[in-house]
Formats: structure tokens, sequence, C-alpha cells
């Protein structure tokens, strides 16, 4: 018995000191690991919404690239807007295999496929839209109408297109969400006939040697500044007559997202896009 008390006796512990060490190290331990957790939350969150914000430009532009390419002439621009045909093949229900004209050839083959190329010019010039060779025709089923019109608009956070298929209903369609600042910027290419002679500069003058005279830059306000003979500007301030809509060449997109909607900017993607069929439609 007294040999238990003994060794009762001579069990260690644990002093008032040494619990107050103990208690205070784990305090300081676990507030160290809550902020590390915070902050590996918030970078984790942050780098999420920079993939999403990410991949949801790419995925816009690249619809807007599908359209844009097939663009063969500008009917309206702005900032945050801009408004273009297409020939029928962008239409969804144009059936390709089909013979428009019932001359043996189908559609997808034929150059002229309602066969009207030799009344092009016999129309009044407001009206030639309406025949030609596919690529000048906008009205390939001969309806009176333009056959695909095809409109992408930013508009408080999202980024849309319409289409319309002989000026009909327009099919609206998101194509992102959360994009915190859009913008299209126009230009025209000197190495064209349109914009040849109008790299004047911002007074759309020769010879002033202000900013932008001569940089090989055809920029929008000389576009819109350069006037008769060495262009067709209207001065209005912005790219707003169907002279002046010729001049574009090429369309730059500059886009943000804010995936996390925090007002700061988690992805940022910029492009320029040259619609080939363009330059051809304007040289026919």
């Amino acid at each position: 018995m007294l040999i238990t008390n003994v060794f009762r006796r001579s069990r260690p512990g644990f002093s008032l000191a040494e619990m107050i060490v103990y208690v205070a190290v784990l305090g300081i331990a676990m507030a160290l690991f809550a902020k590390f957790m915070t902050g590996f939350t918030k970078t984790a969150k942050s780098s999420e919404s920079k993939m999403s914000g990410s991949a949801d430009l790419r995925l816009a532009l690249m619809r807007m690239e599908g359209d844009l390419y097939e663009a063969n002439e500008f009917l309206g621009v702005s900032k945050t807007s801009i408004t273009f045909v297409c020939d029928m093949l962008k239409n969804p229900a144009y059936d390709r295999n089909a013979d428009g004209d019932a001359d043996g050839v189908p559609n997808i083959k034929d150059t002229d496929s309602d066969n009207d190329a030799q009344l092009k010019f016999s129309l009044p010039r407001d009206q030639q839209w309406q025949a030609g060779y596919n690529l000048e025709d906008d009205d390939d089923d001969n309806d009176g109408n333009r056959d695909v019109v095809i409109q992408i608009y930013y508009s408080s956070g999202t980024l849309w297109r319409s289409i319309s298929v002989n000026e009909g209903t327009k099919e609206v369609s998101k194509l992102a969400a959360s994009i915190s600042s859009f913008t299209f910027t126009f230009y025209g290419s000197k190495r064209e006939d349109l914009g040849k002679n109008i790299d004047l500069g911002s007074d759309g003058v020769t010879g002033t040697g202000d900013t932008g005279e001569g940089d090989g830059i055809i920029s929008e306000r000389e576009i819109d500044w350069t006037q008769a003979t060495a262009g067709h500007g209207s001065r209005s301030g912005a790219i707003d007559t169907a002279d002046e809509l010729k001049y574009i060449a090429s369309v730059e997109v500059y886009m943000e997202a804010d995936a996390n909607r925090d007002t700061l900017s988690d992805a940022k993607l910029g492009t320029e896009i040259m619609p080939p069929l363009l330059q051809l439609k304007r040289r026919r």
C-alpha cells in the first residue's frame, strides 16, 4: 500500500504555468492555420474566377469570330455594337444540297444560286444588292429581303447575338455574361483603294503633320474626318454612313470579365479580326 502511494505521488503532471503556455501556443497555431486556410480559400476562389472568366471570354470570342469571318458588309457599327450581312449559308435552315434555281447544280456549288447575275446592273443602284453572284447578292432566295443579318452587341454586363433571316423575327442568344468592359474598334487598310489616301491624321488634312498622319494606320477618326476628294468622311464623330462603312477592313475586340462580380477584372482578352469577304465583295 505504501509503495502504491509513493508511485502515485511521483507521477508527473502539468503545472498551471505549463497549461497557460500550452494553451497560448495552441491558440497561436490555430490562428495561423485559420489565416492560412482563409488565404488559401481566397486564392482558390480567385483562381477559379480567373479561369472561369478566361473561359467565358474565349468561348464568346470563338463565337464572334465564327460570325465575323463570314461578314461581307457592315450595316452599322459603334463601340458596343456591330451589325453585318452574311450569305444565305449562315441561315441554319438553308439546304446546301437543294437546287434553288433548278439548273442542275446544288446550291453549295452554284456561284449564282438564284440565277439572277445578269439582272444586277439593270436594277437601280439602291436595289443592286438583290441580284448578282452569290457573294454580292444579299437576296439569294429572291424574296426581296436580305438573307442573313447578324448583330453582336454589349449591354449591361452581357454580350448578345441576334440573327435575322430574310429580315424576319430576330433570334437572340447570350454569348457571355459577367462582362465588365467591352469595346469594338474599327480600322481601314492603307493597302486597299479605300484607305490608301486617307492616312491624314486627326484633322483629315494632308501635309499638317498632326498625330496619326502617315503612320500606316487608318483609324476611325480618319475614316470619319477625311473628306472629298481623298475620302468620304461626314465628320459626324462616328462611322455612320454607307460610304464610311465601306472603309472598314478589320475589327478589334477588347473585353474584360468579372466572374465573381467583385468589380475587379478577372480576365482580359483582345484580338483583331479581318473578315476576308469584305474586300472581295467591294472589288466586284
